[in-house]
């Protein structure tokens, strides 16, 4: 299976502000579009980590456990 092709985010700021009524000023756009960049290659490596089926989320984040 071949891995999906990432968002373009221009696409996605351009889609999502009328669906939010996000107020976003031009001049910020480019720094908006580096964030979702940023944030994609995130997920993009907390999803290729390898987790064995035994393995399942906590219910309740506690620090030191």
């Amino acid at each position: 299976m071949s891995e999906p092709t990432p968002p373009d985010p221009e696409a996605l700021i351009a889609a999502m502000l009328p669906a939010t009524g996000i107020p976003c000023d031009p001049a910020w756009r480019a720094a908006v579009a580096a964030n979702l960049r940023v944030a994609g290659a995130i997920a993009t490596n907390l999803q290729a980590f390898p987790l064995p089926d035994s393995v399942e989320p906590a219910p309740v984040y506690e620090p030191g456990r």
